[in-house]
């Protein structure tokens, strides 16, 4: 009876994928899920720090907003340190976001069909 029961027990773990356990395939999830808002803080955080950086540079050099607009290189600076960043940010966001969601999908889709597998049987 013992043997049986090893062979039932080999039979079954021959089904299962050999890459995907869904233990594992959760644990990517939560971590891209976790990993893009950390990316968002960072790029935030990042943009945050370069508007500071602008507000120092414009005060010791008695700069004034106005005037910086007429530059054309300050639109220059605007879209390489805050609008660059900004989107990228976002884009990496949405792109793990899009990732551990896939990836929860596929971990419902195989628990459904694994489900109507066992009301078959």
């Amino acid at each position: 009876m013992n043997m049986e029961t090893n062979e039932m027990v080999e039979l079954v773990e021959e089904k299962e994928p050999v890459y995907f356990t869904p233990k594992r395939v959760s644990l990517v999830s939560d971590v891209a899920s976790i990993l893009s808002w950390v990316v968002l803080v960072g790029f935030l955080g990042d943009i945050v720090l370069q508007v500071i950086s602008l507000q120092a540079q414009m005060k010791t050099n008695n700069l004034v907003l106005g005037t910086l607009l007429k530059d054309p290189s300050f639109f220059g600076y605007l879209f390489i340190n805050l609008i660059v960043p900004l989107l990228t940010g976002l884009g990496l966001f949405v792109l793990l976001l899009a990732a551990a969601n896939a990836l929860n999908i596929l971990l419902e889709m195989d628990y459904n069909a694994r489900e109507a597998r066992s009301k078959k049987a």
